[in-house]
């Protein structure tokens, strides 16, 4: 539709937002096509389902992913949490798959951590021309 009011709710009811719809109604019957209009319109609108989520920079969701997997290759390196090697090998076979697997963290870890970095170094030489463009 083409009215003043669709556009005015158009980023709340079409956008990324969570959005509550109040109607104001009348009991007095001289308002009677006013209410019913307004009734009609609550009821389309409360058939709308928006699905808000986080506005997040494709940078900034590189970064929060990365900080959230090196957190957790922490956890598995500090707690010990490193999987069971399969009962039917030697104990001498056991420790290399571990320490193996501890290696193979470990550069993960590392290769996490630089990438984070590059990407925070993109974001603020970004964020730098971005400022200086304004002024």
């Amino acid at each position: 539709r083409d009215s003043s009011l669709t556009r005015l709710l158009k980023n709340a009811l079409g956008g990324n937002s969570k959005t509550i719809m109040m109607a104001a109604i009348s009991p007095a019957d001289i308002n009677y096509e006013e209410t019913l209009s307004t009734l009609k319109f609550a009821d389309r609108v409360k058939r709308i389902k928006t699905s808000a989520c986080v506005n997040e920079s494709p940078t900034d969701k590189i970064i929060r992913e990365l900080r959230e997997e090196n957190a957790r290759l922490k956890r598995i390196l500090g707690g010990g949490n490193i999987p069971e090697a399969p009962a039917s090998l030697s104990e001498e076979e056991k420790a290399k798959m571990k320490q193996e697997l501890e290696e193979e963290i470990r550069a993960e870890l590392l290769e996490n951590e630089r990438e984070l970095k590059d990407s925070q170094q993109s974001a603020e030489e970004t964020r730098a021309q971005l400022k200086k463009h304004e002024e």
